[in-house]
């Protein structure tokens, strides 16, 4: 058994904001750091993603304290600081004593005075020597929204028009909340009853949901990873948004699919367990990784390709060819909080440049009668619905697939649905 050491998990966790910081992914980092007992992997990973997810307000108490605002301070100080301010603000189970000591001691690898101005902020913010106050909703309702729930500005000033006050306020709560791992049964090899049984027998608590036939929320994932079902192939992890949009792809066994931009696979590897023939490509090598392990682990066979999706190399076509896009990533904040720091206003219309480009590359490996699948992870129109206008504006041959008895689009908000934003369409090759 790994022995508890909380210090060590702190210190780690003080490296992954400096990298997060400068535009790592924080559960690719989090993944890598192994060797933690369990309660501190807990920690880590709480910490980490509170202190990402919570970092406008929690600057907001700090700069309370500090004749420099955080923002000014050194990347190394401001995230020590932040790291403090998030436990002694939302981890009631730390006492705060505890984490103010262990964050001067972590501190000293800064240099002469930082211990002390650890020290003094951090115990001021424990006692509530400065209590602050949010701006004013009537009179500044972004600045308020942003402070109180830790988003850019630029954020909520777009939302604010689309959803209102209130509507903004449940979006931003459901993208600071921490969402549940959902899976999807492998139905080449068990049933929904099969697999609950048998996590049960392993204590991993699970609930069909009922609303999306085929998966199941885990409400205890200790030991998820270990356990006989996963590493048997019994399931894959695909969350909910993504299981909605994979429903738009109406294949039958035999028929080819050519998935483009396919990592992390979750819409491959569902087309590969209905019998589809599936080529799954992307122009990055290493995100195609996960999609060779689990084509070993679940037992499905599928093509994988390392190209880029405006320059494909087949010569075919294809029945149906699924295209998930490349996005903003704004309707998975749950899951990546850093995404909220690391875009930028600009950023959505130069994915959609990339987006409109890849929708017309796709369009022609689709067979006559064929259909095109248009998902993102996104909730901004610019990358959804703009898109597929412009597109079907420019390409008179393809329309929005409305013959079919299941629906043909998907639309999903985070605070709608309890999962991640999505957005989806099918089209249909009419001529």
């Amino acid at each position: 058994m790994t022995k508890a050491h909380p210090q060590r998990a702190r210190r780690t966790a003080l490296q992954i904001l400096e990298h997060v910081e400068r535009g790592a992914h924080a559960d690719a980092l989090l993944e890598d750091a192994t060797g933690f007992s369990d309660p501190d992997a807990r920690l880590l990973r709480e910490i980490v993603l509170g202190s990402i997810t919570w970092r406008s307000r929690l600057d907001f108490h700090l700069d309370a304290y500090l004749k420099q605002p955080v923002s000014k301070q050194k990347s190394g100080v401001r995230n020590l600081l932040r790291l403090g301010a998030y436990q002694i603000l939302f981890l009631d189970r730390v006492p705060a004593y505890a984490v103010v000591s262990e964050s001067v001691e972590l501190a000293r690898r800064y240099g002469k005075g930082i211990p002390g101005l650890t020290n003094a902020v951090l115990r001021g913010l424990a006692e509530n020597r400065k209590p602050v106050s949010f701006p004013d909703p009537a009179s500044h309702p972004v600045r308020r929204l942003a402070t109180e729930f830790s988003y850019p500005e630029w954020m909520i000033d777009r939302w604010l028009p689309r959803f209102g006050y209130d509507g903004t306020t449940a979006l931003c709560e459901a993208g600071n909340a921490r969402p549940p791992i959902t899976i999807r049964v492998n139905p080449k090899r068990a049933t929904i009853d099969s697999l609950v049984g048998a996590l049960d027998a392993e204590d991993v608590e699970t609930a069909p949901i009922l609303e999306l036939p085929g998966f199941i929320r885990v409400i205890t994932p200790s030991g998820l990873f270990e356990s006989q079902p996963f590493l048997q192939g019994w399931f894959s992890i695909q969350g909910t948004g993504a299981g909605r949009a994979s429903g738009l792809l109406e294949v039958k066994p035999g028929q080819s699919v050519l998935d483009i931009c396919a990592a992390p696979g979750g819409k491959a590897m569902s087309a590969a367990e209905r019998g589809a023939r599936v080529f799954a490509s992307d122009i990055s090598v290493s995100r195609l990784s996960p999609l060779r392990q689990n084509r070993a682990r679940l037992g499905l066979d599928y093509r994988i390709l390392a190209s880029d999706a405006r320059s494909l190399p087949y010569s075919s076509s294809f029945d149906h060819v699924v295209v998930d896009a490349p996005c903003t990533g704004l309707g998975t904040l749950s899951r990546h909080p850093e995404i909220r720091w690391h875009r930028e206003p600009g950023d959505i219309t130069r994915m959609a440049k990339l987006q409109t480009e890849i929708l017309a590359s796709a369009a022609s490996y689709v067979s006559l009668a064929g259909t095109l699948i248009y998902s993102t992870c996104t909730i901004e129109p610019e990358e959804n619905e703009q898109v597929v206008e412009n597109f079907l504006n420019n390409t008179p041959e393809f329309r929005i697939d409305e013959d079919s008895p299941t629906k043909s689009s998907v639309s999903i908000l985070p605070d709608a649905d309890g999962t991640d934003g999505a957005y989806g369409v099918r089209i249909r090759k009419v001529s």
